[in-house]
Order: structure tokens, then sequence, then C-alpha cells
């Protein structure tokens, strides 16, 4: 829809001065015979600035586990605070590649939004706190990260298993929601995801969501299934940058 355009208002000189005019002096205005600059203003202009917090250095892509000797492998807690911020899917699909060391986790039955045999990154435990209320299971829960770039909190440890299904499922990934060079990187790598990428474009019609067709929803699917099977199989895109 456009916008309505609404007409200029034009307001004819004889309501204001134009240009050219002089503008007289306040006669209540004191006059200034050394031009100098007020004192008050001199004191204010010199004052220190406020303190300010140093900026929070910018975290580094984890590589490693952050407690070597614990039984499941997690990124640091800094960088899981980060990422379960808001929904980062451009650092899903590296922390989910094949290499990386962080543990896999699946899901053994539906959870809220997470489904049956759903494969999930372990990010940070929670134990059973000694003498206060236990909430869920006995065994803990986990923070864990889903390949659509969000976290699920407090999910029961009774819940995961390590033991890797046939096929795991994957959360949906939304291909508008990942940046330039992230698509660039599918794209120009991988012919499989490539093909798809066209498919769906053809199917949908530059269509991103809501109401779509049965042939847009099945070539979006598609193209999910080749970017987590190029990234499982070794695949590779770009971190972002300044986190």
């Amino acid at each position: 829809m456009r916008p309505t355009l609404f007409p200029a208002l034009v307001f004819p000189c004889a309501l204001f001065a134009c240009g050219g005019a002089a503008t007289r002096p306040d006669p209540a205005a004191p006059a200034s015979s050394s031009g100098a600059a007020d004192p008050a203003d001199s004191s204010a202009s010199s004052a220190p600035p406020p303190s300010e917090k140093p900026p929070t250095p910018s975290l580094s892509f984890p590589t490693a586990c952050a407690d070597k000797s614990a039984d499941v492998c997690t990124p640091s807690t800094a960088f899981v605070d980060y990422l379960c911020n808001k929904s980062h899917q451009d650092l899903a699909l590296p922390l989910f590649a094949s290499g990386t060391p962080f543990t896999r986790m699946y899901l053994r039955g539906k959870m809220d939004e997470l489904a049956f045999d759903e494969e999930v990154l372990a990010l940070r435990f929670h134990g059973v706190p000694k003498g206060g209320i236990q909430v869920g299971s006995a065994a803990g829960s986990y923070d864990v990260l889903r390949w659509d770039g969000t976290c699920a909190m407090a999910v029961d440890a009774d819940m995961l298993t390590k033991n890797r299904p046939g096929r795991p499922k994957t959360a949906r990934l939304k291909w508008h929601r990942l940046a330039d060079k992230t698509q660039t990187a599918l794209i120009g790598s991988s012919e499989t995801v490539k093909r798809a990428y066209k498919k769906r474009g053809s199917e949908c019609q530059g269509a991103m969501s809501g109401d779509v067709s049965a042939a847009c929803e099945k070539a979006d699917g598609a193209l999910v299934d080749a970017i987590v099977d190029y990234m499982r199989s070794g695949g590779s895109v770009p971190t972002p940058a300044g986190m």
C-alpha cells in the first residue's frame, strides 16, 4: 500500500521574516566588551566526563570444552549466556558442525516444542541443590541448543540421551533469518543446498512464512535437510563477527 501524500503547506513571507532581514539585539541583554566565555561555561566544559563502564570484551567462538574433566562437553558459561539471550541461528550451524567437541544429546520423548529424537547440544548442567526443593527430575537438568539457534532451558536430564538415533530430527531452520554471508557460503559450497535453494525459490515465489502451498512447504523442508546434511558431513560456514 502506497503511503498517502499530503500537500505541502505554504506560508507567505508576510507571516514570517524572509531572508535578508537583520535581527535587532535585545536591549535588555547586557553587552559583552571582551567577548570572553562565561566562567560558568568554562568550568562546565573542563569538568571530567562521567565515568563509563569499560566495554565488554568480545567473545570468541568456542572450540574446546569449558571443563575437560566433566562428563559432558559444554561451552563456557559466558558464551552460553550470550548464546541464549536471543536466537542465534548463524551460531548454531557452526556449533553443530561435524568435528566440534560439544556433547550431542537426543530427546527421549516429546517435550513442549522439542520433538522425539530431536538433536540438541548440551550447554549447561543444573544439579539438584542439596536441601533445596526438588523441581523436576532428581537427575538434574540441562540447558540445550537447538538447530534453529534457540535455547531450551532446564530440560530434564531423564528426557535426554547420548545414544544417537538412526536419523535425528532437528528444529526447523529459517533460511531468511540466516545472514547473507552464511547463505552465500552454503549455496557456494554445496550443490545439494544450491539445488534445494533454487527449488524452494520456484515453489515459494519469495514467500518467507505464512500461508504457503504444500509444494512450498515441502521444498522448504528439503532445503533445511540439505543444510543439516551438509553441516553434519563436514561442511562449514563463517562464524558471525563481533560476538
